[in-house]
């Protein structure tokens, strides 16, 4: 056998055993690191990704709340699929996404008696100090060009009142989005009439601190100021109408 021909060799056998520890080391090594950065607990079922092409694709992925819930759950996600721009990720701090379909089985989201609740520890976890300071110097932001959002159940506990307070909402959101960089974004009209129609407009903000929490909070507040107007507005007419016929009714006939 000729040298060049075992050299090629060698390195395929390489590089398909350094693939393999990839993929069989990725899902540890992710999920220690958002353990170890975020203090909730992760687990992957499966995890792709390929450092050449941008694609990712995770299954069975769960975020458990920390130490100090009443309730362990958190997230449970059924699929993540993303394509990302390799160049942008690994010259540039603003990262484009060409593709990203998030399908989300459940979120739980839960207040403590104290009142902070798992959602505002996540989203503080993932963007520093706190969600009212500017972004550090050299801090990444993303653009994604497409993206597709399903989310089938979420529940609400409360553990501030002296009782607990749970509420379950099937809301079966399947929405779609085009050329997103701030979370606002999300908050398109169909999301938040179907947020307002399952009475999730109370204690918006303390649930979801944050810019996301005070937009989420006035949009559904209000869309149930508009929704009151015009039901006000329907009210009115129906008795105008109604006296201007009983007047019809009680006018002398010729």
């Amino acid at each position: 056998m000729r040298g060049s021909t075992k050299v090629c060799l060698s390195l395929g056998l390489l590089f398909a055993l350094v693939s393999l520890a990839w993929m069989v080391f990725l899902p540890a090594i992710v999920q220690r690191e958002l353990r170890e950065s975020t203090g909730f607990d992760f687990r992957v079922s499966v995890l792709k990704v390929d450092p050449f092409t941008g694609q990712v694709f995770v299954r069975g992925l769960s975020a458990r709340n920390p130490p100090g819930y009443p309730s362990p759950d958190f997230v449970e996600l059924r699929e993540l699929r993303a394509d990302v721009s390799v160049f942008s990720w690994m010259f540039s701090r603003h990262v484009v996404v060409n593709e990203l379909d998030v399908d989300t089985e459940r979120i739980a989201i839960i207040r403590r008696h104290d009142g902070k609740s798992n959602a505002g520890e996540f989203m503080a976890a993932f963007s520093g100090a706190g969600s009212a300071a500017p972004s550090a110097p050299g801090s990444r932001d993303y653009f994604v060009r497409k993206l597709h959002i399903r989310l089938g159940e979420l529940s609400v506990e409360d553990f501030t009142g002296s009782k607990s307070d749970k509420k379950v909402y099937k809301l079966d959101i399947d929405q779609s989005y085009t050329n997103v960089s701030d979370p606002k974004q999300l908050l398109v009209p169909e999301v938040v009439k179907t947020l307002h129609s399952f009475g999730l407009h109370h204690d918006v903000e303390q649930l979801l601190p944050g810019d996301f929490g005070r937009a989420l909070a006035a949009a559904v507040g209000g869309f149930a100021q508009v929704g009151a107007a015009l039901r006000g507005a329907v009210q009115k007419t129906g008795k105008t109408l109604k006296g201007s016929l009983d007047k019809l009714d009680q006018s002398p006939k010729p």
